[in-house]
């Protein structure tokens, strides 16, 4: 039989390559890592400063709809008295900056425009249909970019109803400038690289942060529109009309009139990365050569002194020899034993290695068993732990050993164990006790223990046996169950259980506070039509998006 030999050259050469390999796969999940953080970073950011925009969008779009709104329940309005009305447009819009001008339209003319002279205003209506959906909704609405009629710049329209007598025949429009709306969402409000974009909901580009005079006007990307179509409200990925690979989000602004859409280039998101793999790399091979040449080294020296002790074991001679002093102490010993105990090396050897073998066993499956294990001594302090419930908090033995156990636990934990450790150094046994661990990320994990006491000869503590189980799954069965017990399969909202349930907590506090409540029933008109048209399948679809 031919055996397999490598020299001590090539043995210790593999080691070190094996022993650099965790390090490596270390590295590499520390990178993968970062790369999870940083993109759960950026999608935080990208969610904050798309509803911030939005707020700001809104809040201006609501400020002109106000200073509209105003002006349509006037005096001058509800008499359609055409000349005071349109010297009181022409007050508010000298007062108002963001209002360029106000307009007072038919469903196809202006009446007048306050950027021109009251008797030269015979202009067509600039988008006809959103005027004719204010005249049919009597709701405000705002509309895309369009050149102004009298001037050559581009505007957009926030157009509201004027209702007398319940009826709407003319509206009320405020001109605000593209370049406003493109203020709005300049680059200044962004981080470096970002770009922010608002379209109509034809996905035609309202305002743009990163130039806006080649885009405004122009349709939005085909994954912008695409959003816009499918109503995405989280975060995807997309391209720029540049061509830009980008991870967006996209939200709608003043109802459905328009959408906002904030995103940032892919290349903020793989730079650093792409970086740390670099920098790793480099690191790699350093270490992997450093760990090659300390190899070579190594193995020369050790191979000249167990080279040493050989030819003194083979020539059995009293003593090492002096020419080539044996500077290790382990090959020293091995000289020793072997001239004391040379004929009961091969027992001395299959022994030693079953109790090592039984220790290791014993000693992994302590510490690696699926439960928790600790000991206590009197004063609640922790005497040992294994490594599965150091994992749960985070620590390392010599963190932990020495501490009282309580200063793992959540607040509530600590006055419950403070309770219950008098009764169980009385009693020496206590039984499933739920408390919460706190790892060392403030993250909490729910456990189960009991614990019996050791005693000494005389019935002294000596300390405690306890066994830790996780109790995460038991909780999020619990609170799943509860969850499906109150909710509705098909829309997810709260079912008739749990109305029932809160309408008795509502009638019972308001007994108490002898205050009163509203219940508010909503009806669906012509929904039987929907489901004889369309199917039942469409039916519970326009259930859910009610």
């Amino acid at each position: 039989m031919k055996h397999f030999r490598l020299s001590l050259r090539t043995w210790l050469l593999g080691l070190s390559l094996l022993a650099t390999l965790p390090l490596l796969v270390f590295a590499l999940s520390v990178v993968w890592e970062y790369k999870e953080f940083q993109q759960q970073t950026l999608v935080a950011q990208l969610e904050r400063h798309s509803d911030e925009l939005a707020q700001v969008v809104a809040t201006e779009l609501d400020s002109t709809v106000g200073t509209l709104v105003a002006l349509a329940e006037s005096d001058a309005a509800l008499a359609q008295d055409v000349p005071r009305l349109y010297e009181h447009a022409r007050r508010v819009v000298a007062r108002d900056k963001d209002i360029r001008a106000i307009s007072l339209a038919s469903a196809e003319r202006l009446l007048f425009v306050t950027s021109a002279p009251l008797s030269k205003t015979d202009f067509p209506v600039n988008a006809p249909g959103l005027v004719a959906e204010v005249l049919r909704t009597q709701s405000p609405n705002v509309s895309g970019p369009f050149p102004s009629p009298v001037s050559p710049i581009k505007v957009v329209a926030v157009t509201v109803p004027v209702i007398v007598n319940g009826a709407s025949t003319h509206v009320l429009r405020g001109i605000l400038t593209v370049e406003s709306i493109n203020r709005l969402v300049s680059a200044e409000r962004l981080p470096p690289a970002w770009i922010a974009a608002i379209a109509d909901r034809d996905g035609v580009l309202v305002a743009r942060s990163l130039d806006p005079d080649l885009h405004v006007g122009q349709k939005g990307s085909p994954s912008f529109q695409e959003a816009i179509l499918r109503g995405q409200r989280g975060v995807s990925i997309g391209q720029t009309r540049e061509g830009t690979q980008i991870l967006s989000r996209v939200r709608p602004v003043f109802g459905l009139d328009w959408y906002l859409g904030v995103a940032v280039p892919a290349h903020v998101l793989h730079e650093p990365v792409a970086a740390m793999l670099w920098h790793v790399a480099g690191l790699a091979v350093l270490w992997v050569g450093l760990s090659i040449a300390l190899a070579v080294v190594f193995s020369v020296y050790l191979a000249r002194q167990m080279q040493a002790v050989a030819v003194a074991m083979a020539n059995d001679t009293p003593a090492l020899p002096l020419g080539t002093p044996v500077r290790v102490t382990e090959l020293v010993q091995v000289f020793q034993r072997f001239r004391l105990a040379k004929h009961g090396e091969a027992t001395a050897k299959v022994d030693l290695g079953l109790v090592k073998t039984a220790h290791d066993e014993v000693q992994d499956l302590y510490d690696n068993a699926p439960c928790g294990y600790h000991s206590l001594d009197k004063a609640g302090r922790v005497v040992r732990m294994n490594q599965t419930e150091l994992n749960w908090l985070g620590l390392t033995a010599e963190q932990v050993l020495g501490r009282r156990y309580s200063d793992f636990m959540t607040a509530d934990s600590q006055r419950l164990f403070l309770a219950s450790f008098p009764t169980f150094l009385r009693d020496g046994r206590i039984s499933d006790l739920a408390y919460e661990l706190v790892h060392t990320s403030g993250t909490t994990r729910p456990v189960l223990v009991s614990a019996t006491a050791l005693l000494d000869a005389n019935g002294a503590f000596l300390a405690s046996r306890s066994t830790v189980f996780d109790n995460t799954d038991k909780r999020r069965l619990e609170a799943q169950l509860e969850r499906l017990a109150n909710t509705d399969a098909l829309t997810l909202l709260s079912n008739r259980r749990d109305f029932y349930q809160k309408a008795q907590q509502e009638i019972a506090r308001c007994r108490r506070s002898g205050g009163s409540f509203s219940v508010l029933m909503l009806d669906v008109d012509h929904f039987k039509t929907v489901n004889d048209r369309f199917g039942h399948a469409a039916g519970d679809e326009v259930l859910r998006q009610l």
